[in-house]
C-alpha cells in the first residue's frame, strides 16, 4: 500500500512539472538574482545604491517567491489545466521532515568542504557552497519525489558551475552573478523546451460549435 501511495505521489509530482512553467519562473528569478549580485559588486558596498541593494535582498527573495508562486498558478490555470486537468499535490509532514533533514545534511557537508577549502585558500568558498546547496535542493525537492530526468541535469549543472567558478578568481559578486545568471539560462532553456513540447502534445480541446 505504501509503495502504491508513493507511486501515486510521484506521478502527481511529475504532472506538476510536465509543462515546465515552474522552471521558467524559477529561471527568471535566478537571472534577477544574478543581476543583483553582479550589480552590487559593480557598485560596491560603500555606495549608497549598493547599500540599498544589500538591504533589499530579503525583499527580493520573499517578493520573488510570492509573486513567482502566484504567476505559476496563473499560467497553469491558462495553459495547463484547460488541457490536461487540475491535480493538487499535498505534502505530508513526513515528507517535509525528510526534505529538511536532507537539506541539513547537504548544508553540513558543503560547509565542511568549504572550511577545508578556505584553509587551503584555493577557491571562492561562497560560490562553491552555493553550487552544492542548489544541487542538493534540486535533489531533495525535485529529483527525489518526481524522478524527472531534466532535474538530474540541472542539479549536475549547478554543481559543476559552482566548482568551475570557485577557481575563476573573479570577485565574489561577479562569481555569484555568473552562477545565478547561468543557472537562470539553464532553467529557462529547460522550461521553454518542456513547455513547447507540452503545448504541441496537448492542444486545447475543440470547443463545442453549439456553445
Amino acid at each position: 500500500m505504501q509503495t502504491n501511495l508513493s507511486d501515486v505521489e510521484r506521478r502527481v509530482k511529475r504532472y506538476w512539472y510536465t509543462d515546465g512553467i515552474g522552471e521558467l519562473i524559477g529561471g527568471g528569478m535566478f537571472v534577477l538574482m544574478g543581476i543583483y549580485f553582479a550589480l552590487q559588486e559593480f557598485l560596491g558596498q560603500d555606495s549608497t545604491l549598493g547599500g540599498i541593494l544589500q538591504a533589499g535582498f530579503v525583499l527580493l527573495l520573499i517578493g520573488g517567491m510570492f509573486l513567482g508562486q502566484r504567476l505559476i498558478h496563473f499560467l497553469k490555470g491558462r495553459l495547463t489545466y484547460p488541457r490536461t486537468g487540475y491535480v493538487e499535490y499535498h505534502t505530508t509532514e513526513k515528507n517535509t521532515l525528510r526534505r529538511i533533514l536532507a537539506v541539513g545534511i547537504g548544508m553540513g557537508v558543503a560547509m565542511f568542504s568549504v572550511m577545508i577549502a578556505r584553509r587551503l585558500d584555493a577557491i571562492d568558498a561562497t560560490v562553491a557552497l552555493t553550487g552544492v546547496l542548489v544541487s542538493v535542493i534540486l535533489l531533495v525537492n525535485q529529483i527525489w519525489p518526481s524522478r524527472v530526468l531534466r532535474f538530474y541535469v540541472l542539479s549536475a549543472v549547478a554543481l559543476l558551475l559552482g566548482i568551475v567558478l570557485s577557481v575563476s578568481h573573479l570577485p565574489e559578486g561577479y562569481n555569484l552573478g555568473l552562477f545565478y545568471g547561468a543557472m537562470g539560462i539553464a532553467f529557462l532553456i529547460s522550461g521553454g523546451r518542456t513547455l513547447q513540447h507540452y503545448l504541441r502534445a496537448n492542444p486545447l480541446p475543440a470547443e463545442d460549435s453549439n456553445g
